[in-house]
């Protein structure tokens, strides 16, 4: 009896699901590219009330509108590179929703691989 093996508890998992098997030095970087339809821009004004000023890869600025199940997750600044999807069928040069914002090490990801201009990001 005094011989068994106690059970062990599995590891508890991180309350965002998050993995944390990607570490600093390494190269797995999960970048999201935009989709058909979806443009690079980057974030130029805060307007309040959930919009944004952004001026977009292909040209046009648009104002951007950040969903309701991203105003408490994604905090957008000046500065950070999005991924915007255009209205189309309404107003698709000036106004948008926002997809994703990208994080500094997902940016340099972005492009190292020319996904977008360096002279782009400011």
């Amino acid at each position: 009896m005094s011989n068994q093996k106690k059970p062990t508890k599995p590891k508890k998992k991180s309350k965002t699901g998050a993995q944390d098997w990607v570490t600093a030095d390494s190269d797995a970087i999960r970048a999201q590219l935009p989709k058909e339809g979806e443009v690079f821009g980057i974030v130029m004004q805060i307007l309040g009330a959930s919009i944004l000023l952004v001026k977009c890869l292909d040209g046009f600025t648009r104002q951007i509108r950040i969903p309701g199940k991203y105003r408490k997750r994604m905090w957008c600044r000046v500065g950070d590179v999005v991924i915007i999807m255009p209205l189309y069928g309404m107003q698709p040069d000036e106004k948008g929703e926002l997809v994703h914002r990208f994080r500094k090490n997902e940016v340099r990801w972005l492009i190292n691989n020319n996904h977008i201009p360096e002279d782009f990001v400011m």
